[in-house]
């Protein structure tokens, strides 16, 4: 097929003694989107939030220290909520999701769309910051192996007044928002369920050392483990 017609050059007479085809072409080409304008964009996008996988890795390792620090102080009748071997396949999954959701987005070209990038972004601030939120409120007995000391004091205050496990709630929309934000639906899709099972263990071998405390019963009585219940029965 041969090439359609192109616009004539723009003539010295000025716009007045231009042909309306003429007119009608430099119009279209004032409407087109630009696309060095829309790559630009894309990878600042792309690159703002590798950026904050990166952040959140660092995080992490920073949460380890802080929690080795936690541990150490720890009395020797301190137990953990899950096994070894649970723990170990909680740092893989934290590994593999923190990595999935790095390259997935190069491997697809970008982001998704705007709505999908924000919202993904408001789940995992949300997340974040409540996590910040337990780890400030435990203070002392806070620590990543969920080790539960029987000498410290009970929590109840900050994000603990409506949960008995934030801190898990937080972790899932980390889980969903990082990904979301940057278009990882594979790396949403395979980890998020196996996340869930761990924590779901790890919830259930908390509770079992936690309700074990004198006077933890009382405290927590009515609460739920993940999702808020604002009406009490």
């Amino acid at each position: 097929m041969g090439r359609g017609p192109s616009c004539p050059r723009r003539s010295r007479k000025g716009d007045a003694c231009l042909p309306a085809r003429t007119l009608l072409c430099w119009r279209a080409r004032a409407l087109r989107p630009n696309r060095s304008n829309t790559t630009r964009m894309m990878l600042h996008s792309l690159l703002a939030f590798e950026l904050l996988v990166l952040a959140a890795a660092l995080q992490r390792l920073v949460e380890l220290v802080h929690s080795g620090r936690n541990l150490a102080r720890l009395s020797q009748g301190a137990r953990a909520a899950d096994s070894a071997a649970n723990w170990s396949v909680l740092v893989v999954l934290q590994v593999v999701w923190l990595a999935g959701c790095a390259l997935e987005p190069w491997w697809r070209g970008g982001v998704p769309a705007a709505e999908l990038y924000w919202t993904g972004f408001a789940l995992f601030l949300a997340g974040e910051l409540l996590r910040v939120w337990c780890i400030t409120s435990l203070g002392p007995s806070w620590n990543a192996r969920a080790r539960v000391d029987p000498g410290l004091r009970i929590v109840a205050h900050g994000p603990y007044r409506f949960l008995r496990h934030p801190n898990y709630l937080g972790v899932l929309l980390e889980l969903v928002g990082l990904p979301l934000m940057g278009g990882a639906w594979w790396t949403l899709g395979l980890l998020f369920a196996p996340h869930l099972i761990v924590l779901l263990r790890r919830i259930r071998g908390e509770d079992a050392l936690l309700f074990a405390l004198p006077g933890y019963s009382e405290v927590m009585a009515g609460k739920t483990a993940l999702w808020p219940r604002f009406v009490r029965r």
